[in-house]
This record gives C-alpha cells, sequence and structure tokens, in this order.
C-alpha cells in the first residue's frame, strides 16, 4: 500500500465515519427525547445496565479483533490473498466459541438480574429485555470477521455506511413504536430485526468487495502460536478496560439505583458521541499505522506520533472543558432539569474523559505495532483497584466516589506505565520529552479552562446562549493551543498533513 493511497483511505473512512456518526447521533438525539416522553428513566437505565453487563460478558469487546486486524496487515500490504482467507477461516472459528461461550455467560446471569436491578418493572419483563439484549450481542459475531477484513484494507467507511443506514433504520422504526404502541417490548425487538439486516447486508457488501479473498483456496499454514499469543495478551488487557468502562452502570444500579444509571446514561451518549467521533480517527489511522510499521522506519512514526499527542490533548481539553461547563446546560434544554446530576459528578465524568484522550495515541501507536503482551497485566490490576474503590468511594460519595474511582484507579496505573513501553519498545529516551510536552498541554488546558469559565459563567440558559457558550469554548481553547504551539514541529507537521493529506 503506498504512503498517498493510506492517506486517502484514512482521510475517506474518517469523512464517512464523521457523516455516519453526526447522523446517527442526531436521529438517537431525537429517539431519546421521545423515549422518555412516554416511558420512564427506568426503562432507560435497564438499556444501559443491560449494555454494561453484556459487555463485560463479551468477547468481542475485548480486542481479540486487534490481535486479528493486526494479523491482516502483513498479508493485506502484500495482497497475499490465499493467507488472508486462511486467517478469516480461523478468525470465524474463534468468533464462533466465543458466541457460544458468551450465550452460556450470559443466561447464567438470569438468576441474579433481580438482584442487580432495582425497579418496580416485573422480573418477567426484566428476563425478556435481557434476552433479546443477549440475542443482539450474540449475532454480531456472526460478521466480525469480515469486519476486521475491512478495516485491515481500511475500508471501515463501508461498514459505517452500512451501520449508518441501519440504524436510521432503527432509530425511525422505534420512534414509530414508541408515538403509536408505547412499549417497550417492541422497541427492543425492532433492535433485533435491523441488527439482522445489517449483518446480512454487510457480509454480502465484503463478500462482493473483495472476491479474490474469499474465492481463493489454498489453505495456508501460517504461525498460530504467535497469533494465539498476541490473542491471549490483548484479551488480558481489553478485558481489564471492559471491567473498567462497562461497571459503571452495573454498581451504580446496586449501590444508587436504577433511575440514577437513567440519568447518567443521558450524559453518557453525547459523551459517547463524541467518543466515537474520535475513535472514527483511531480507526482510520491505526491501519495505516499499521502498514506504515510493516513498510517504514520509526522515525516517521516519531513525528506523526508526537503530531497527535498535540491534536488528541487538545480534543481531551476541549471535552474536559465543554462537557464540564455545558453539559447540564444541554440537558437542561434537550430533557429538563429534573434529569441532571450535580456539578460535581459532571466534572468527574469530564476529567475521566480528559486523562483517556490525552494520552490516547500512546496505546494506538502501541496497537498498531502489536506490543499487546506487553500491557496483558496492567489493565487487569487498574481494574481490580476501581471495583474496590468503587465500590468503597461509592458507599460514601454515591455516583460521584464511583467515577473518581475510575480517575485515581487511570492516574496510578497505565497512564504512567504505557508511555514507557513505547520508550522501551520504539522510541529510545523518549519518557522525559513526552512528559515535558504532556506537562505543557495540562498547563495550557488549565488556562484554557479558567478564561472559558471566566467568559461564559454569566450567560444565561437557553439554546441560543449555549450555542454562544459552545462556540466560545471551542474558539478560546483551539486559540491558545495554536497560538501557544504555533512553532513546534508536531504543529508544522500537522499543517503538512492538513494541506497535502499526507502521513
Amino acid at each position: 500500500m503506498t504512503e498517498k493511497t493510506r492517506s486517502q483511505n484514512a482521510k475517506r473512512n474518517i469523512v464517512y465515519g464523521y457523516i455516519a456518526q453526526i447522523c446517527t447521533f442526531l436521529l438517537s438525539f431525537a429517539g431519546r427525547k421521545i423515549f422518555l416522553y412516554y416511558l420512564s428513566a427506568d426503562y432507560l437505565g435497564i438499556n444501559g445496565l443491560y449494555t454494561n453487563i453484556l459487555t463485560v460478558l463479551s468477547m468481542a469487546e475485548l480486542g481479540i479483533d486487534s490481535a486479528f486486524v493486526y494479523s491482516l496487515f502483513k498479508p493485506v500490504a502484500e495482497r497475499n490473498y490465499d493467507l488472508i482467507n486462511s486467517l478469516l477461516h480461523y478468525f470465524r472459528k474463534f468468533y464462533l466459541i466465543f458466541a457460544i461461550a458468551v450465550l452460556a455467560a450470559g443466561m447464567a446471569v438470569v438468576p441474579f438480574l433481580k438482584f442487580i436491578v432495582k425497579t418496580d418493572i416485573s422480573q418477567t419483563d426484566l428476563v425478556f429485555f435481557y434476552v433479546v439484549n443477549l440475542f443482539n450481542m450474540i449475532i454480531t459475531y456472526f460478521v466480525a470477521h469480515k469486519t476486521a477484513l475491512l478495516t485491515a484494507f481500511q475500508e471501515q467507511r463501508i461498514q459505517r455506511f452500512i451501520l449508518l443506514i441501519s440504524n436510521f433504520l432503527l432509530q425511525i422504526i422505534q420512534i414509530i413504536v414508541l408515538i403509536t404502541f408505547k412499549d417497550y417490548h417492541i422497541y427492543v425487538l425492532s433492535s433485533a430485526i435491523t441488527l439482522i439486516i445489517y449483518n446480512v447486508v454487510l457480509s454480502i457488501a465484503t463478500e462482493r468487495l473483495h472476491p479474490e479473498v474469499f474465492k481463493a483456496k489454498t489453505n495456508v499454514v501460517f504461525d498460530k502460536s504467535g497469533l494465539n499469543k498476541r490473542i491471549r495478551a490483548t484479551l488480558m488487557y481489553r478485558l481489564g478496560v471492559v471491567l473498567i468502562t462497562s461497571t459503571d452502570n452495573i454498581l451504580i444500579s446496586v449501590l444508587v439505583s436504577i433511575s440514577v444509571v437513567g440519568l447518567y446514561s443521558n450524559y453518557y451518549s453525547v459523551v459517547n458521541a463524541f467518543t466515537t467521533m474520535i475513535a472514527v480517527i483511531n480507526a482510520s489511522l491505526i491501519p495505516g499505522l499499521g502498514n506504515m510499521a510493516v513498510k517504514e522506519g520509526r522515525g516517521q512514526q516519531k513525528e506523526f506520533f508526537d503530531m497527535m499527542l498535540l491534536i488528541y490533548h487538545l480534543l481531551a481539553a476541549l471535552g474536559l472543558i465543554g462537557f464540564s461547563l455545558l453539559f447540564n446546560d444541554l440537558i437542561t434544554i434537550w430533557l429538563g432539569a429534573e434529569y441532571l446530576l450535580d456539578n460535581a459528578t459532571v466534572f468527574i465524568i469530564s476529567l475521566n474523559f480528559y486523562f483517556t484522550y490525552a494520552v490516547a495515541p500512546v496505546w494506538i501507536l502501541r496497537e498498531a505495532n502489536g506490543l499487546f503482551d506487553d500491557v496483558k497485566y496492567i489493565l487487569l490490576i487498574r481494574a481490580a483497584i476501581n471495583i474496590v474503590l468503587s465500590i468503597v468511594l461509592g458507599v460514601y460519595l454515591g455516583t460521584f466516589g464511583i467515577f473518581l474511582a475510575t480517575t485515581i484507579s487511570h492516574l496510578i496505573t497505565n497512564f504512567w506505565y504505557e508511555p514507557g513501553i513505547l520508550s522501551r519498545k520504539l522510541f529510545e529516551n523518549m519518557q522525559k520529552k513526552y512528559w515535558l510536552k504532556q506537562l505543557k498541554y495540562m498547563l495550557i488546558t488549565v488556562v484554557c479552562y479558567a478564561a472559558c469559565y471566566f467568559s461564559i459563567h454569566n450567560i444565561s440558559c437557553d439554546i441560543i446562549a449555549l450555542i454562544l457558550k459552545t462556540v466560545i469554548v471551542c474558539t478560546i481553547t483551539v486559540l491558545v493551543f495554536c497560538l501557544t504551539n504555533f512553532r513546534t514541529a508536531e504543529f508544522a507537521k500537522f499543517k503538512t498533513y492538513i494541506i497535502n493529506k499526507k502521513i
């Protein structure tokens, strides 16, 4: 794959990904408003809670796809279709085994739902809703290997376009169901129907895009031990990620209430829209960086890594400042003041977003270079710390304490540990320069936060005021970051990338 092709694919994936995400978000924004008009916050809480429970159980969320995609980088770059086909057959068997395992584990949870969900909704309905969500999770395995293939070919835009159409269809159906029937049973069944349609269409599209892969007949022997080692390593790492990111709703439900899960899900939907848009960049860059790692030296990766540190810290700062200062205005205008969380909880949610994305380039480059084995334990350690702290702080501080535990566990584990991996494995003696850059960006973020706060705190709360505040926050933050970095090499690299579309 040439440098030009790699850059063009990354650009197209980002553009198509953003279009898909914005359209999906606007539809879900309207859908959530209608949902809360016809159904209670308890149903919204159940939605979020079941998603978290099944994410914990789901191996698809544990990063197996990362190991599979990494294994495809080299044969895709070399257009070795026989090997690609053999790898896909192997991946398919893996996903089938995991589908059976998730089904068994998921059904084993059913008897315990009454202890996890605090609500007046009947036990029969709780089980029905859960089983439909479990079915939705399992059927994603049947096209997972084809999604991995599209990612390796840097064609995520195809998957996102199909997802956009299916999500559009789903939102329209669910809005009609809510208005016409006001029935949550039909509401959850509609998601299963559209997901089946999505799987069928994605499967057909992938086979038509790459007939040379699926028509290949030669059974190529490949190093399964190396692949299995990467799978085990990434499984352990991503298991930690899932235990950290997908247990909050479970703990809130058990320690606080299911209605608070519903309140948090409104905030999470906005944060998730923002993180999904960033994930579009991540998913578009990783295959290109993987191709760069296969074909080119580390010098170009280091330049690109420094550029990403600046850009991702800017995105993290925008999230921290925007979410913490504007979130409650947005929720009040969108859903009503009765759906607000307190300011301290909103701030800690925003701070967790900031710390996650300020260091995102570290794990992006680690995944692109296949450094899975070096971090397989650190997230499990963090997950254990997070769960214990969440229970303790949740008992005493409620929802705020559960999110505070996430912040603490992050800062004392992989926040400082993972940059050392890159320093040892890719870029010698990078740590000092890395932390000096990050400290500089953190100080800039503090200045931006203060400037934004004093600029908007006296402005009223209405839709026009919210737009004005958003413009002020974005303008101040972007302007300060640009003025304090415009003479740096990473800023020059970014300008080159924007002008020439060249990684």
